[in-house]
């Protein structure tokens, strides 16, 4: 028994850990004080990619939909997609 609470205690803070990543990370990318086309083609653009992605798919999980829309301008700036408007 005490293994299964240790299990949903261990989730229950690795979700909320992953909220406050996503929601501190979105403050950042909704702020505009990053201009997300510098990193096309640097050493960094891959694991930006990879938070910018996971962010997405959190904001999708939770029907945070407007969030998803500015995300994915910043992922498709990195991607060298989308220039700075």
């Amino acid at each position: 028994m005490m293994e299964f609470e240790e299990e949903m205690y261990s989730e229950e803070v690795q979700s909320q850990i992953k909220d406050n990543l996503a929601r501190k990370n979105y403050v950042v990318v909704s702020s505009g004080d990053i201009n997300f086309g510098d990193y096309y083609r640097t050493d960094s653009q891959k694991e930006i990619e990879k938070t910018l992605n996971d962010m997405i798919e959190y904001f999708t999980d939770t029907e945070e939909y407007e969030k998803c829309s500015k995300i994915l301008k910043a992922l498709k700036r990195v991607r060298g997609e989308l220039t700075a408007a």
